[in-house]
């Protein structure tokens, strides 16, 4: 994390939280994750489902569980650029099979990329979906954070990054 004069208190005590969410939920919110680099959860669907909720940031896309997904500022194209630690804080949305779309979603948006595993990560609008491993149904823990060498930022229907700065942030 970039630290400047202004506001870097915040920021490093924002970060230590941070930290001490994923180290803390690693016991129980990892505990159903697939060893490796895919971090996604212990049952893959055969066609993930995407909906569009509303959230204190506007529309975004969020899971058929009410989980809100990511985009990473440093992957390239549709390829991911997070695995290892990464995937195990972040871990990719998967799915078998073609993803399907939900109230609000933009079918002509929705894809796959091919992970160096195999497995097939879901994409929107050509970027790679993730969760954040401490997030709750419903709610949004990181939008705009700075981890693992970018931003993470919640993903808005018409397919672009939102970049509102969350409150802690």
């Amino acid at each position: 994390m970039q630290l400047d004069r202004k506001g870097s208190t915040k920021r490093v005590l924002v970060a230590a939280v941070v930290a001490a969410a994923v180290a803390g939920s690693a016991g129980s919110s990892l505990a159903g994750m697939r060893s490796g680099d895919r971090g996604g959860a212990a049952r893959i669907p055969a066609h993930a489902r995407l909906t569009v909720r509303s959230s204190q940031f506007g529309k975004a896309i969020f899971d058929s569980h009410a989980r809100v997904l990511y985009v990473f500022s440093a992957d390239h194209g549709s390829r991911s650029a997070c695995y290892g630690v990464c995937a195990r804080a972040w871990p990719p949305m998967l799915t078998k099979g073609a993803p399907t779309a939900g109230p609000g979603v933009h079918a002509n948006l929705l894809g796959t990329t091919k992970r160096k595993d195999g497995s097939l990560q879901v994409t929107y609008n050509h970027h790679p979906l993730y969760y954040y491993s401490a997030d709750k149904p419903g709610k949004i823990m990181c939008q705009h954070a700075n981890m693992h060498g970018g931003f993470w930022y919640i993903i808005k229907p018409n397919g672009q990054p939102n970049k509102a700065k969350g409150p802690h942030m």
